[in-house]
């Protein structure tokens, strides 16, 4: 095994079992920052760890920022997601390559709830109010020789309920081998490491995350077309729960790009789909989530500016 990958697999295991945050008991808060973000994440299921490049990596494992097998130089991707219980999403990230082994990211998420009915005793609500979420995120990522990449995400975190707000930061690690087996890679992440300030008396858990897995990908019909086979193992440690994402997509000559997914182990999530349209340097992307039947379906739509 190569020894970087050596290196990065020790650091990530000391990680996850030291961190007193990996200890925790209970339901953590900030959920956004475990449910996905881009309209290709969302319809792959999340699958990202080792399929993630560009601008999304900012989000899903910052080792991405390096690009895959796509030579660019910049990207900016903007998310808009309609999510439960009028829950709205807004993406915005970019990366821009620096050298053939240093690249750069930036990126805003913000999530609103809104009309949320104050009530201080029984009868006809007393008013409305907005919910609010914010990360500001800066990625860095480096390559270590042609096969692997390292990635670490910090972000300012903010949110408000009512007339009361918390902060605190959040920490990414990520790495990405490119195997001897060709096509096939492997990644990896822990993330949202770090705390909140209370939020009036009690501070939110963040939703520290370890997501692992593979990608392979292959070329037919004369190398107009190519298939993506991701799948990731996902855990989240405040809660104590694991679940498996499993996605992938065809690519047609880089114009046309069908997508599906599945989570299992989820009550609340399941099926996912969604396609991909690149012309010149505009491309749309298109995400549908199936979720519970109480729950209703989410929407997610991106556009993304690749130079």
């Amino acid at each position: 095994m190569n020894s970087h990958l050596r290196i990065v697999l020790l650091l990530l295991a000391v990680l996850a079992g030291s961190s007193p945050l990996f200890a925790q008991a209970g339901q953590s808060g900030l959920a956004f920052l475990k449910l996905g973000v881009t309209g290709r994440g969302v319809a792959m299921a999340d699958a990202m760890a080792a399929s993630v490049d560009g601008a999304s990596s900012t989000y899903y494992n910052p080792a991405g920022l390096l690009g895959g097998d796509t030579v660019r130089s910049a990207e900016i991707l903007f998310t808009h997601r309609e999510w439960i219980q009028d829950t709205r999403v807004e993406f915005l990230a970019g990366s821009v390559s620096l050298s053939g082994e240093n690249a750069l990211g930036f990126a805003v998420t913000s999530t609103t709830v809104g009309d949320i009915e104050i009530r201080t005793r029984p009868g006809e609500a007393e008013g409305t109010f907005t919910a609010r979420d914010f990360a500001g995120t800066i990625s860095y990522a480096r390559g270590l020789g042609d096969d692997l990449r390292l990635g670490a995400s910090i972000k300012y975190l903010y949110e408000k309920i009512l007339i009361d707000e918390a902060s605190g930061i959040g920490v990414d690690l990520g790495a990405q081998y490119r195997t001897p087996i060709e096509n096939l890679s492997v990644g990896a992440v822990i993330a949202n490491l770090g705390g909140m300030s209370a939020l009036r008396t009690e501070s939110s858990r963040l939703p520290t995350l370890l997501r692992v897995g593979p990608a392979y990908s292959y070329q037919f019909g004369e190398g107009e077309y190519r298939a993506l086979m991701a799948a990731d193992l996902l855990h989240l440690f405040p809660e104590g729960k694991t679940y498996t994402n499993v996605g992938g997509e065809i690519d047609f000559d880089r114009v046309v790009a069908v997508r599906a997914g599945y989570q299992f182990g989820s009550e609340g999530r399941g099926l996912t789909a969604g396609f991909g349209v690149q012309y010149g340097i505009v491309g749309l992307q298109y995400a549908y989530a199936k979720l519970a039947e109480d729950l209703g379906n989410a929407h997610s739509f991106s556009v993304v500016l690749t130079f």
